[in-house]
């Protein structure tokens, strides 16, 4: 059999000669050649098909950047409510107030609050006795 078929017959006139002359017509699915100049084509299309795709992709690196610096402090933020919650409140540095109980040996320190956040036995410099404790042990006066 022939590559080509009626080769020295015009493009145009052949489907119609083969129609005419064939044992039977069936349908087929099959890959019809191109010409150079529409290979031409295609190449010039796929290069700004290409060209388009690029230009894309730096425009969503971009919109992938913006939106990627916006979370970064939203989940930060999301690891520092975690780690309160988890802790059960917000660490905090500030003023707390240490108060020495003689009659028990002990010493708590408390928050501005009011709550206690450590109790402890009293250090042997703890035992010797200031003027705030003996405001508050020590009463003088008609009422005792």
């Amino acid at each position: 059999m022939k590559d080509i078929m009626l080769a020295d017959t015009p493009v145009e006139q052949r489907e119609q000669i083969l129609r005419d002359s064939c044992d039977q017509i069936v349908e087929r699915s099959y890959t019809r050649k191109f010409d150079t100049q529409q290979i031409n084509e295609r190449r010039a299309e796929l290069a700004n098909v290409a060209i388009q795709k690029a230009d894309l992709e730096d425009e969503l690196a971009g919109i992938r950047a913006e939106y990627k610096s916006k979370i970064k402090p939203l989940d930060e933020r999301i690891g520092k409510v975690r780690d309160e919650l988890k802790a059960g409140g917000d660490y905090v540095k500030g003023d707390c107030f240490k108060f020495v109980d003689e009659d028990e040996g002990m010493v708590g320190f408390y928050t501005p609050e009011g709550y206690l956040l450590e109790q402890r036995a009293m250090t042997q410099e703890e035992r010797q006795r200031n003027v705030f404790r003996a405001i508050r042990t020590d009463r003088t006066g008609t009422n005792d």
